[in-house]
């Protein structure tokens, strides 16, 4: 977006938070009449009665009001661990003193000629997606511009625009309203413009505020927090970047390079179709605790790498960039299958008739599919008579087709409409279009991860080279300087007690190529029996000499195992083998197959039907069985644990037999089809309070991840839990969660709907329908690393990466909640990435942040499969697994499951575990 027609003072922004009405009620008779349940049951400890005052309570509809206190900070307890120095990527906004800034509101409604009569259509408050989005914002940029040519009072001071809506300002216009009309220009991207009507108004709720006020950004009171400052500063922050025509801004907070700064020392990745790699940087203005009395705006910045689709590309050449490409191709041939779901709903220009020769001026429209081929396309025209896209183009445009037997594109216009069927040389790649994920090749996907998993000295330098280039968070000192990034104390927490079998300590590593937290172990700690077992081959390539080596390393590791029975898989028949083994009541089947068979999907949907444990395995690694301990060990130790084995014990004082500790995590894998999502979840419900499993939940999918799951999830864990006598003499008197995928704007739900859910999940399965007396402590931490945040060790040798166990708990954190930042793992390659943790709900009067994050670490390292901790506490890293399982799973039956309104009650019945002989066991390790 360039900005060279206008004065600097007129700098245009971006919007990166919606604005939170302030509400002055008060806290008394806000506790009362939005949270009655956590108000009555501190006056009335029978919670049987509090149950009982259903008029009170909150429904499960109900949106949160955000006037609930969340959990207040802990104290910080005996803080543990050695500490460490470490940088940031975050640098500190000194605010100027005494400055006001004035919030307003723009209207731009533009009017367009369609056939004959002006339409009108609202701008500014678009709600297109991709370029028709990008195209209105830059359309209103460019009405902004008009605009403050001819009103004197846009004409002193300095102005922050967010190319939409929205407007801050460092004067008082004075006026109520500011108003004009933009006419007779031309505004590129909208051919047919004729006017457009441009109104300023002030915010009537809340619109002026000051730069003392960045306190009330954060408040324990989420709806009671006024963060109309805090936009203000990020739409400032993202000022310059605005005016530099080398950037492209998508998504309101991250600005990519369009084309590449040649001293920035970073490669480029490149995949069929033209498509190719952007550098940029992601922006985020935090309000954080700071090292003042008073909270402190922070500016951070994140390298971004991206691929992006080619800029005004005419869609033939793209094409004939891919692999298999030929101009006689048909709408069903593979390829085309194959593609159209890489380019279906991708923006492109018509390059004909009217829009032949423009450049941002031509029609868009929308790929919807692939069709017929232009010769044989036919419609009827206005007359009546029949035609084709071939003689249609050539009669009425007099453009003779090069490719008329290849497939058409069934296009929508840019708004919807009737669809039509264009030749491919006919359109042209609209700009800057990201390539999806699940559009990328896998060595696209790999290159691209390898390309980002730069060293950590590599990847602060090339942060702030692209942050420079970008020009984030330069505000010429109008109303901010930014200090050098924030260098803050970290402490690296000591490794847990790991016992192995005969509660022999483990070894750990004392080699220098390897982690200090890298361990081992000789016997495990409940090594299980196996004696009905049996491994199926394909019928032409048995390896039975592999399994030998593997019954020599279980029987070494303490297991009592019998000999399989080999089956063999003949005509790719699974299922037979299936029907066999449960017939026979076989407790295990091992498959050795090569990875081009690529059974694996069917192989779980197949454990899931017939409630038989499955264990899948390469025959490319089962060769390797005879010389690598190692691979064999792994293995092992997930048959083990599958079994309802431990293989080691971590031990700490927070892991109780009364404490319930659950993980959740979601997935939405493409095959599940539109609307649903694969809530995961793994607890520890299994006899020993360190032994975890899982299961998975269906849901519809919404602004609301987990509502509509979590009691009936809490039920199942608690139940399953109950069933074990060694657990249930302990009553559970804590249900502890973290709860992964929560943004901060979600902070209230948790608070106010989610805790009453599980309070309802808990009577739902201890109760039995009698009154109780009793309801055990919640505590409830949100974990994300859908964050900006990057943290880097500082020492002897310059800029390396935290160690695992490295925690970060003040100045960087939130000012009123309890927050910290941890590396769970080492990072093998690229630079860590830490998880950060928010205490949003809490009951418990047991905590303090120091034993919360010894707890949280130590859970890292209880995996049981690999001898390392993991990034995350290990049931949220299962919760993710267990929901990958479930996606897949509904993937593969998806055709059985599309009714108009879909049935979740049927699909969880039928596809989860809840039912099934396995729940309860670690069946996917």
């Amino acid at each position: 977006m360039i900005l060279s027609r206008i004065s600097p003072k007129h700098i245009l922004g971006f919007q990166s938070c919606a604005p939170i009405l302030r509400c002055e009620m008060v806290s008394f008779f806000c506790d009362i009449l939005f949270d009655p349940k956590r108000f009555f049951s501190s006056v009335m400890p029978n919670v049987a009665v509090v149950e009982q005052l259903g008029a009170l309570q909150l429904k499960e509809n109900q949106a949160p009001t955000g006037d609930v206190p969340l959990a207040e900070k802990l104290p910080i307890g005996q803080p543990e661990g050695s500490a460490v120095k470490i940088s940031t990527n975050m640098r500190p906004m000194t605010l100027k003193k005494n400055t006001p800034v004035f919030k307003y509101d723009i209207k731009i409604i533009a009017y367009f000629k369609r056939n004959d009569r002006e339409v009108a259509r609202e701008i500014s408050s678009s709600h297109e997606k991709g370029p028709k989005k990008e195209n209105d914002k830059s359309a209103c940029s460019s009405i902004y511009r008009l605009a403050c040519d001819q009103c004197p009072e846009l004409g002193k001071g300095y102005f922050f625009y967010d190319s939409q809506a929205l407007l801050y300002s460092l004067s008082d216009f004075k006026k109520e309203v500011i108003e004009t009309t933009i006419a007779g220009k031309k505004i590129e991207g909208f051919p047919n413009f004729v006017k457009a009507e441009f109104k300023i108004t002030k915010v009537a709720e809340s619109f002026q505020t000051s730069s003392n006020e960045i306190g009330k950004a954060v408040n324990i009171r989420p709806a009671r927090a006024d963060v109309t400052l805090l936009e203000s500063l990020n739409m400032m922050a993202s000022g310059h970047a605005l005016e530099n025509p080398n950037v492209f801004t998508k998504n309101n907070c991250i600005h990519y390079l369009s084309s590449p700064d040649r001293s920035i020392a970073i490669g480029e990745v490149r995949g069929q179709g033209m498509q190719a790699s952007s550098v940029g940087a992601t922006k985020a203005v935090r309000v954080l605790q700071g090292r003042n009395p008073t909270p402190t705006a922070y500016l951070i910045t994140e390298l971004k790498t991206t691929l992006f689709h080619p800029n005004h590309a005419p869609l033939l050449n793209v094409f004939r960039e891919i692999r298999g490409f030929a101009t006689n191709l048909s709408a069903t041939s593979g390829w085309a299958r194959e593609q159209i779901q890489k380019y279906k709903g991708l923006c492109c220009y018509l390059d004909y008739g009217t829009s032949e020769g423009l450049e941002n001026d031509r029609k868009m429209v929308k790929i919807h599919s692939f069709g017929e081929t232009a010769r044989n396309q036919k419609f009827e025209m206005s007359d009546g008579t029949v035609s084709s896209v071939l003689e249609y183009f050539k009669g009425t445009y007099g453009k003779t087709l090069k490719c008329p037997d290849l497939f058409t594109v069934v296009v929508m216009g840019a708004r919807g409409g009737r669809l039509m069927n264009i030749p491919v040389e006919m359109l042209t790649f609209c700009d800057k279009q990201i390539v999806k994920t699940q559009q990328m090749e896998a060595k696209v996907q790999a290159d691209l991860i390898k390309m980002s998993a730069s060293k950590p000295q590599d990847r602060k330098k090339i942060t702030n080279q692209v942050a420079d280039s970008i020009g984030l968070g330069n505000g010429d000192g109008q109303f901010f300087t930014l200090s050098p990034p924030e260098i803050v104390e970290g402490r690296v927490l000591p490794k847990p007690v790991i016992l192995g079998g005969g509660k022999k300590p483990c070894f750990w590593n004392q080699k220098p190529e390897g982690p200090s937290t890298d361990f081992s172990i000789q016997h495990f700690v409940d090594a299980k029996s196996l004696n009905n077992w049996e491994v199926a081959f394909h019928e032409s390539e048995p390896l039975e000499s592999s399994v030998h080596h593997l019954i020599g390393t279980m029987r070494q590791m303490g297991m009592k195992v019998n000999a399989p029975n080999f089956v063999f898989i003949k005509n790719n028949d699974l299922r037979t083998i299936f029907e066999n083994a449960k017939q026979r009541e076989v407790e295990l089947i091992m498959f050795i197959t090569r990875s081009n068979r690529d059974y694996h999907k069917e192989i779980k949907v197949l454990e899931h039907e017939f409630d038989i444990r499955t264990q899948d395995i390469r025959f490319e690694t089962a060769l390797k069985f005879e010389r690598q301990q190692n691979t064999r060990r792994n293995l092992v130790n997930k048959i083990n644990v599958k079994l309802g084995g431990i293989n080691y014990e971590v031990e700490s004082p927070t892991f109780t037999k009364d404490r319930i500790i659950i993980g959740l995590e979601t997935s939405q894998n493409p095959t599940m089809g539109d609307g649903l999502t694969c809530v995961g979840f793994s607890a520890n419900m299994m006899a020993k309070e360190t032994q975890f499993c899982g299961g998975y939940m269906f849901t519809q999918r919404s602004n609301d991840i987990y509502g509509s799951v979590l009691k009936d999830i809490v039920r199942d864990v608690i139940k399953q839990t109950c069933t074990h006598s060694c657990r249930v003499k302990n009553k559970p008197q804590e249900l502890f969660f973290f709860l992964s995928g929560i943004t901060e704007g979600q902070y209230s739900l948790i608070n106010e709907r989610y805790s009453n859910l599980i309070k309802e999940g808990w009577f739902a399965a201890v109760s039995g329908g009698k009154p109780i007396n009793f309801v055990p402590a919640i505590t409830i931490v949100a974990v994300s690393k859908l964050h900006s945040t990057r943290l880097y060790l500082e020492g002897p040798t310059g800029t390396t990466n935290i160690p695992a166990g490295t925690v970060v708990d003040k100045i960087i954190v939130n000012p009123v909640l309890t927050e910290w930042y941890m590396a769970g793992a080492v990072a093998r390659q690229g630079t860590v990435k830490t998880s950060k943790y928010t205490v949003v709900f809490n009951t418990s009067k047991k905590w303090t942040l120091s034993t919360l994050e010894a707890f949280t670490y130590a859970l890292c390292f209880n995996h049981q499969i690999i001898y390392s901790p993991i990034s995350h506490p290990v049931p949220l890293y299962m919760a993710g697994d267990m929901s990958e399982r479930g996606s897949n799973i509904l993937g593969f039956h998806r055709d059985n499951y599309r009714n108009e309104e879909l049935d979740l009650a049927r699909i969880n019945a039928e596809l989860s575990y809840a039912n099934r002989k396995l729940f309860g066991t670690r069946f996917n390790a």
